[in-house]
């Protein structure tokens, strides 16, 4: 197994978990405070406020999950808890275009100053590299045939997991509420109605 190490010394800031697991901080403080429904998510308050809003809203529109939320969870995603796969994109790509031949055998390699390591082949079918973060995760992959992808991290499995049964959640007991109000209002008239006749 050969390790060797690629600087990085323009890219300080490509892993923004942290931002993440400090959001998780930020929360717990908050909920110390005593408001009446505690957040419980590693997401902070307005975040949590956010999602539950704009399940109400689609749940008043009858659309789960709608246009606006997607790109609000996307974009919250992209800034706090994905790693920036594009920076590594341009990091790792020269050194793709210039690697030497290993006979299709791994090359292990960590990137200085970050929380990465990678596997790099190249064969006479051409290259494969797998970038991973510091749990493990495969952050990103790349092959000759399929180019660039991306891989689902732990931290973003979690954030997933987190945003969609908050939305469930809060759309559900806006359908609630609203198929509610619908039969008292459905009850009022009929018996309104009832009392006409009389």
């Amino acid at each position: 197994m050969i390790m060797r190490s690629i600087g990085t010394e323009r890219f300080s800031s490509i892993n923004p978990h942290t931002t993440y697991k400090k959001a998780s901080t930020e929360t717990s403080k908050t909920d110390k405070s005593g408001s009446e429904k505690k957040n419980t998510s590693s997401l902070p308050d307005r975040v949590v406020n956010k999602i539950k809003e704009m399940a109400q809203d689609g749940a008043a529109k009858s659309v789960y999950m709608g246009k606006d939320y997607i790109s609000f969870i996307n974009s919250y995603k992209k800034q706090h808890v994905s790693p920036d796969r594009s920076k590594l994109i341009r990091l790792l790509t020269p050194t793709l275009l210039t690697a030497k031949y290993t006979n299709g055998l791994p090359f292990f390699f960590r990137l200085i100053g970050l929380p990465f390591t990678g596997k790099m082949c190249v064969g006479a079918t051409g290259s494969s590299m797998f970038i991973y973060d510091e749990n493990g995760d495969e952050v990103l992959s790349y092959s000759t045939e399929s180019g660039w992808k991306e891989g689902q991290t732990r931290a973003e499995a979690q954030f997933y997991g987190e945003t969609t049964a908050i939305y469930y959640k809060a759309y559900k007991a806006a359908r609630e509420e609203m198929k509610a109000n619908s039969t008292q209002n459905y009850d009022m008239v009929a018996s309104s109605t009832f009392n006409a006749r009389a």
